[in-house]
């Protein structure tokens, strides 16, 4: 039996950690080890996660180092303790009884690929949630699955697959590292498979693991952060993916329609708020769009990390 350590990043989630360490206790397959790393929630994530499960490892950072570098603190823990292979699974999703057992088969199955399972909506359990994705070139995004043209019964390898529950054997951390910390939240999952790619493996979705994530479906219009980071981050994804004629086409091509498109929105935002009145609601879409820019003009500006501390703020 493989020893898997499973990575459950923590920031001031506290509840939702429980709840998925719950359903990790709860799994058929127990060979694994559990490492909760507090990303400097500072609100007694901590206490509480230590005081209902005293058995536990936590790892707590100096400062919040988001996805990418939180999970790299607690994947450099498994390797020094001689995981066979690691489970990156975000805190705010629950684990089927099988899931972990089922990771280790089918990873004895695609012993070269990094494993994304079968997702659905916490909320709406018996829905799929996305799985991963194929890059569409023509278009200058990705695609997600499952869609019309996909099956979500059978294996297949895809160009990423979802961060949400991420089954790693050793030999591919061991050659392709760590995830890239510039990133600091969206995009590090997907450029790491693709650095799995490049290395020769695969990403390869499995349909027999199963778990469910908090990720709400009718969710439609993205937070601050959220937007900062999503348009950030695909442009440098972009950069340390693509070939260098299709970065260079898809900034002169794609980015100027799309950065024109952002301001025209936020504009119309302003002038709606100005004639017609304000609103919470309002303010927060305002701010998300001015994020979006603000997120394309750092990437030109090099400025990567965490951002500027009033895309947090809701107003």
């Amino acid at each position: 039996m493989i020893k898997v350590f499973i990575i459950v990043l923590n920031f001031r989630g506290s509840n939702d950690t429980k709840e998925c360490i719950h359903s990790i206790l709860s799994s058929s397959y127990k060979n694994y080890e559990i490492i909760v790393v507090d990303n400097f929630s500072g609100d007694g994530s901590v206490p509480a996660i230590k005081e209902a499960f005293p058995d536990i490892t936590i790892l707590e950072t100096e400062s919040n180092l988001g996805y990418a570098g939180g999970n790299n603190v607690g994947i450099k823990h498994a390797l020094e303790k001689d995981a066979d292979a690691v489970l990156v699974l975000n805190n705010d999703t629950v684990l089927a009884k099988n899931c972990l057992k089922e990771f280790v088969k089918a990873s004895s199955q695609f012993p070269n690929s990094a494993l994304g399972g079968r997702v659905y909506y916490y909320d709406e359990p018996e829905v799929l949630q996305h799985f991963g994705g194929m890059w569409n070139k023509k278009k200058g995004k990705f695609i997600n699955v499952p869609n019309q043209k996909f099956d979500p019964n059978l294996p297949q390898n895809l160009d990423f697959v979802t961060g949400c529950a991420l089954f790693i054997p050793r030999k591919i951390l061991e050659e392709v590292g760590l995830f890239e910390e510039s990133f600091f939240l969206y995009y590090e999952e997907i450029d790491w498979c693709f650095q799995v790619r490049k290395k020769g493996f695969f990403c390869t979705y499995v349909p027999t693991p199963v778990l469910w994530h908090k990720e709400s479906r009718s969710f439609v219009s993205p937070k601050p952060p959220q937007s900062y980071f999503q348009w950030r981050n695909r442009i440098l994804f972009i950069k340390r993916n693509l070939s260098k004629k299709e970065h260079l086409i898809w900034l002169l091509t794609k980015l100027p329609r799309r950065f024109l498109l952002l301001l025209i929105k936020w504009l119309v935002k302003k002038i709606d708020a100005l004639f017609l009145g304000d609103s919470p609601k309002k303010q927060v879409s305002r701010l998300s769009y001015k994020a979006s820019i603000r997120g394309v003009i750092d990437y030109f500006r090099g400025a990567f990390g965490k951002g500027p501390s009033w895309i947090y703020l809701k107003k």
